[in-house]
């Protein structure tokens, strides 16, 4: 049973993958196609999703490897992962409508790099809109993890006065 503020931890550090997924995409184009450089940026984007993914699905993974069945996700978790393909797919596609013109403008303007300038604004939005989805459920995941070992407490007592 994890507590809030580890719940919340959570929320904010899949909020902050989420920010650099679709920003990381959007800065790699300031580097040259298939160069060394982009692949580097390319490839850490990845990396970072990967983590989180590893990290969240741990219990899952923990439990298929060992030859237990999996449990079902819950139907709120299930909304906020759509919730997050979503806004993901919506910045990401975004940025990728509007980059070609911007980051012309903002070469004019003097920028040496108007694609990470672009990433940061995508990503802080991309993050900005899971993060209040995320921080919410964070918080319900907390009541039922606190309601789930109160129940446990009262199997045991209940347990324990039975066997007197």
């Amino acid at each position: 049973m994890a507590s809030l503020a580890s719940h919340r931890v959570h929320a904010v550090l899949s909020t902050v993958v989420d920010g650099l997924a679709v920003g990381g995409a959007e800065a790699a184009l300031d580097h040259p196609a298939r160069s060394a450089a982009r692949l580097r940026v390319q490839l850490a984007v990845v990396a970072v999703v990967a983590a989180e993914t590893v990290a969240h699905d741990l219990p899952a993974l923990r439990r298929a490897f060992s030859g237990m069945p999996t449990q079902p996700t819950h139907p709120a978790d299930q909304a906020v992962l759509r919730h997050q393909g979503l806004v993901r797919t919506g910045w990401g596609l975004g940025a990728a409508a509007v980059h070609g013109p911007l980051a012309r403008a903002l070469r004019r303007r003097g920028h040496r790099r108007p694609h990470l300038l672009l990433g940061v604004l995508a990503g802080v939005g991309t993050a900005a809109c899971t993060l209040p989805v995320r921080w919410r459920r964070a918080t319900e995941r907390a009541a039922e993890d606190l309601a789930a070992a109160q129940l446990d407490d009262e199997l045991a007592q209940l347990l324990a006065q039975s066997t007197h």
